[in-house]
């Protein structure tokens, strides 16, 4: 389905541990936001994000490196065997239940919290990949770090799965402003062999041969497509590129969109031109500075190439525009003009920023003033980034 001009503005919540229930991360400065705020912006669509707790894998979180590494894999391992229990931790509430029933009461949670606050405007929720763990879990022999396990196995198929319990537990709490789902994994690498699910789990962990992983993962995605869209709801993805060129992005070992796009309703893709200072092209042993050239180059092939690539017409092929508070003054973020110190931002040039920002709306122009009406804004948890973005540039 199509809608002129649409704006899909992402919505992050936040799984509060103490309290056991969701929180939202949006704010207008100081205050909290509200839906008249995403209202007054121009945004008529709202994507549900960010940290979803409930019923996660009581991994440890003391212990040797060792300890909790062996814990991991057993966690992994199991998920592929198809006979995980949740007794990994003997004090698990969800002992003795499905996957697909923890996904269910794990989806309705969230809906229920979702479906009290969203007001009267549509809205997609959205299908979690992954748990967030506490602190991370290292190898032990090459103090690789582990921080989001996967919450079930892809390869062994959509139906009763954690996810499928997950969307009919969503669907369970009827709210007719709800109009389809958010796939959270945003790497371009799935269905690749590079995907870092593959890579890091799912390969090491339980042996798994590379192709099969593949097209088990494509047929995953494609089934949950149909079972969502034979639900009269849609589906939508996000798929960030990074610092990847289109000599990658045009190659199917490197990018899942071109294997995958064609089962969304919708694909988003993240430029990410706004957070990357480098850019990597194939045959090329240097990274290159990601400069607006490199931009206008991604985004052609956003708008020319993509479309024809999925092999679907009836998927919406768009971008993803993105600012954070690194454009408002004295701030930091997560821009290419930020210095950082141990991973934490300690500088930014907020008018580079800034420029860097606006740059999405001039190389879309230049592209074609007419491409791309329909689109998803990333701009942080602060709606005073919108505003301090368009009174640079007010068509963004």
């Amino acid at each position: 389905m199509w809608f002129l001009m649409s704006k899909f503005s992402l919505w992050w919540v936040k799984w509060n541990k103490n309290l056991g229930t969701y929180e939202s991360r949006m704010t207008v400065g100081s205050r909290k936001a509200t839906i008249e705020d995403f209202k007054e912006r121009g945004f008529d669509r709202i994507v549900f994000l960010g940290s979803l707790g409930c019923s996660g894998p009581h991994l440890p979180e003391n212990g040797t490196n060792q300890y909790m590494y062996n814990k991991l894999q057993e966690y992994v391992r199991t998920l592929c065997n198809e006979h995980y229990d949740w007794s990994i931790d003997s004090n698990n509430p969800n002992n003795g239940k499905s996957r697909y029933d923890v996904g269910y009461s794990d989806g309705q949670f969230l809906s229920l919290w979702i479906s009290s606050r969203v007001g009267t405007v549509k809205y997609y929720a959205p299908i979690s990949f992954s748990y967030e763990l506490g602190n991370s879990i290292q190898n032990p022999l090459n103090e690789k770090k582990y921080s989001a396990p996967p919450r079930d196995c892809p390869m062994n198929g959509f139906d009763e799965s954690y996810w499928h319990g997950w969307i009919d537990g969503v669907l369970s709490v009827v709210d007719d402003y709800r109009v389809g789902f958010y796939w959270s994994y945003e790497s371009c690498l799935q269905a690749t062999k590079h995907d870092p699910n593959f890579v890091d789990y799912f390969g090491p962990m339980c042996n798994a041969n590379t192709k099969e992983y593949v097209d088990d993962y494509i047929t995953f995605i494609r089934d949950m497509f149909r079972y969502i869209h034979n639900r009269g709801q849609e589906l939508i993805w996000i798929p960030a590129t990074g610092g990847r060129g289109v000599s990658y992005l045009n190659d199917p070992d490197y990018d899942g969109i071109l294997k995958i796009g064609g089962y969304f309703d919708y694909v988003f893709v993240q430029p990410n031109y706004y957070q990357y200072p480098k850019l990597d092209e194939k045959g090329i042993k240097d990274s290159l500075p990601y400069t607006y050239e490199k931009l206008v180059e991604k985004i052609r092939w956003i708008c020319e190439d993509l479309p024809g690539s999925i092999n679907n017409p009836n998927t919406t092929i768009s971008i993803e525009m993105e600012a954070d508070s690194a454009v408002l003054l004295g701030q930091c973020g997560h821009c290419a003009s930020c210095r950082y110190e141990n991973n934490h931002c300690v500088w930014c040039d907020n008018e580079k920023c800034l420029e860097r920002a606006c740059d999405y709306y001039r190389a879309v122009m230049e592209v074609n003033p007419s491409a791309l009406p329909t689109r998803a804004y990333y701009f942080g948890t602060n709606l005073e980034v919108i505003n301090r973005v368009r009174e640079k540039c007010p068509g963004w």
